[in-house]
């Protein structure tokens, strides 16, 4: 009988141990306050990059980062919006360009709260550089890449990441190793000289931004704001202060701005025949275009196979000299006209021109927009469809036309001895946007 009464007391122990641990849960649990709930902590339905804002319509528009897509919401008065540090904002403060982190109501559709960012890269004033090739930017030495949906705010408008210059500067937001959105907080516009033909072959400075070679038709890419432009060519200069506004162009008259050095003149010579060599103070002289000369006497000396040789020493006295010779009369003449040119600027300094590197063996062509002018890194290359010898490295590639918005792509062109075709989208009516 001893084993059965044992075994229905180890039966009770058990049940009692049971029964004092479940007592224990439910002791625990009795200590909530009443009434009250476990936190729940609220997260965001994803990271939005602002692309725009309709007030008017209460509706914005994100590029969704975690779905990859563009996606519109409605909002109203009952929105809550904060900045990072939880300061109530107005939905007036949101700007393209922007990244929250975005709640949406139960059916998805409708903007409950939007909150900036807290956890994102954000770097001001920066001055950046794309490959669009890959899909990469570089904001001050580091690479980030970046979707097609990419935000590029410029004046409140959506550009291509393209169309931003390495002069430009933007804010830039982003995660590591991925942007968002880039804002130009200082963009490009342009110059477009004209009255320069005396100052072809000459050298061109945009007043730390480029030195470039004088061309016919020329257009330049400069950052906004006042720029001094100056072209030289020998003793003459010309030079001027422009105010670059951003995307337009700016025309400018450098021969209203047209100097020289004083005590020099510009000769003119005219040679017959064609061909001859002309030689002045014993160094042999291009004559194409007008030579500088000191007033006072000089040596002169032509040369051609077949001819009589001419020496004599000549005087010059005027501003604007024409020199005549003519090698079977063995004579010389000299006419005088005064420049006509008022002289209201100056400026001695002549820049060395810096080298492109070219592949003279393949082309590049740019098939559209039909009609539009070309021009690579300010030079004129002929009207869309046209083709011209493939440069090397980065350039930066303007599209004008008449009514239409101009615009500039910056772009890598790769030593991969390949020809090169371009086809860009085609140029806005000029307030169309």
């Amino acid at each position: 009988m001893r084993k059965p009464i044992m075994f229905i007391v180890g039966i009770a122990a058990v049940l009692i141990c049971l029964s004092g641990c479940s007592l224990n849960r439910r002791k625990t649990a009795a200590t909530e306050k009443p009434g009250s709930s476990p936190a729940i902590e609220e997260t965001a339905d994803f990271v939005g990059v602002v692309k725009s804002v309709d007030t008017l319509n209460q509706r914005i528009v994100f590029y969704n980062t975690l779905r990859d897509s563009d996606e519109s919401y409605g909002y109203s008065g009952g929105t809550l919006i904060y900045s990072k540090n939880d300061r109530d904002m107005s939905m007036e403060e949101i700007e393209a360009g922007d990244v929250c982190d975005v709640y949406t109501g139960v059916d998805g559709g409708k903007l409950v709260k939007l909150k900036e960012s807290a956890d994102i890269i954000e770097t001001e004033n920066a001055k950046v550089s794309v490959d669009a090739s890959q899909k990469r930017v570089t904001v001050q030495g580091v690479t980030y890449g970046y979707s097609d949906r990419i935000a590029v705010i410029s004046e409140g408008k959506q550009i291509q990441p393209m169309e931003l210059t390495e002069n430009d500067e933007v804010t830039f937001r982003g995660v590591k190793g991925q942007a968002y959105s880039l804002v130009v907080t200082k963009g490009h516009g342009y110059i477009r000289p004209t009255g320069y033909k005396d100052f072809l072959g000459g050298t061109l400075t945009v007043q730390g931004e480029a030195i470039l070679p004088v061309s016919k038709d020329m257009l330049l890419t400069v950052p906004e704001g006042t720029r001094k432009i100056t072209m030289a060519n020998g003793d003459l200069t010309s030079s001027a202060a422009i105010e670059v506004k951003r995307n337009r162009i700016t025309d400018v008259n450098m021969s209203k701005y047209q100097s020289q050095l004083p005590d020099t003149a510009r000769v003119k010579f005219i040679v017959e025949p064609s061909g001859a060599e002309l030689y002045i103070n014993g160094s042999l002289t291009d004559y194409s275009k007008t030579v500088s000369m000191k007033y006072g006497k000089h040596s002169v000396r032509v040369i051609l196979e077949g001819y009589n040789e001419y020496s004599g020493i000549i005087h010059i006295k005027d501003a604007a000299p024409i020199i005549r010779i003519d090698l079977a009369e063995e004579t010389a003449e000299v006419d005088s006209q005064e420049d006509s040119e008022s002289s209201v600027s100056s400026d001695d300094s002549s820049p060395a021109t810096s080298q492109a590197d070219y592949d003279t063996e393949h082309k590049v062509t740019v098939s559209a927009p039909v009609g539009a002018a070309v021009y690579v890194n300010g030079t004129y290359k002929g009207e869309a469809p046209c083709s011209f010898t493939k440069m090397l490295g980065s350039v930066t590639v303007t599209l004008t036309k008449e009514n239409c918005e101009t615009k500039s792509y910056s772009i890598e062109i790769p030593d991969d001895s390949q020809d090169i075709s371009w086809s860009f989208p085609a140029l806005e009516k000029k307030g169309s946007g």
